[in-house]
């Protein structure tokens, strides 16, 4: 297994260059609000990603009591519960967070602009679907290689008003990088020995996640430059683009039958 873990670091320098980082979060000269445009439309993956770990990732205590690996994934499941609340306190201080009826909010959230995301969360659930615990486990620490590396990119991004978000800051870097998964102690005595099949399994799996992310990275930095924080312009865009296709929808589903 630590074979996949020194594979997964490989994989995630590698993601390091990535455009969004490149691009954007590593511009200086742009005020905060700008180079952190993409937090709101990352909110369906982190609200889903809560989701997969209470789920998916998180087994029953009797599995864990079997399985190392397995009590491993459902401490982090807990650890990571709550960090879903400071993104909703973010989006004000980021001015995206508008105050709208349900149905509208819904017509964002489910928009063309955010499937990026919520198509992401939908990839992760169909990989990890009956997938063994170590393969499951290097899916895991892969997502924790993604987003140790986003925050720490985030860390010290300060906004027109001088201070930092919660989520898209030094606070959730700290936070990530103090997880039990991704402790020494776990790496050099609790991770089991794999056979070569099981390795490459484990690697296909980090390799399908990292493909995965670096196609969700690329929309992010999409939204925020297509967007340009205009995040009130933005919302108003996609309501009224989601009201406009229920004619064409009523027609479409006339002629099919």
């Amino acid at each position: 297994m630590q074979q996949v873990v020194d594979y997964i670091e490989q994989r995630r320098k590698e993601y390091e260059d990535h455009d969004l980082f490149t691009r954007l979060l590593d511009d200086e000269s742009l005020p905060g609000e700008k180079r952190l445009a993409w937090g709101p439309s990352v909110v369906p993956f982190i609200m889903g990603y809560s989701d997969l770990n209470k789920y998916v990732f998180r087994k029953s205590e009797d599995d864990a009591r079997t399985d190392p690996l397995q009590a491993l994934l459902n401490a982090h499941t807990v650890e990571e519960d709550f960090h879903w609340q400071w993104m909703l306190t973010d989006l004000e201080k980021l001015g995206a967070d508008s105050r709208m009826p349900l149905s509208d909010a819904t017509r964002v959230l489910w928009g063309t602009d955010f499937a990026h995301s919520r198509r992401l969360v939908l990839e992760l659930a169909a990989l990890a679907a009956d997938a063994p615990t170590y393969a499951r486990f290097a899916m895991v620490e892969a997502i924790e290689s993604v987003s140790i590396t986003i925050f720490t990119r985030c860390r010290g991004i300060t906004l027109r008003d001088g201070g930092e978000c919660e989520f898209f800051g030094t606070k959730h870097y700290l936070a990530e990088s103090s997880h039990t998964i991704k402790s020494p102690e776990v790496e050099e005595e609790r991770l089991p020995v794999l056979d070569e099949a099981r390795r490459q399994e484990a690697t296909h799996m980090v390799d399908r996640v990292f493909a995965h992310f670096d196609d969700w990275s690329s929309a992010l930095l999409k939204f925020a430059l297509d967007g340009n924080g205009d995040h009130e312009g933005a919302y108003r865009r996609m309501i009224q683009e989601s009201r406009a296709q229920l004619p064409e929808a009523e027609a479409a589903a006339a002629t099919a039958f």
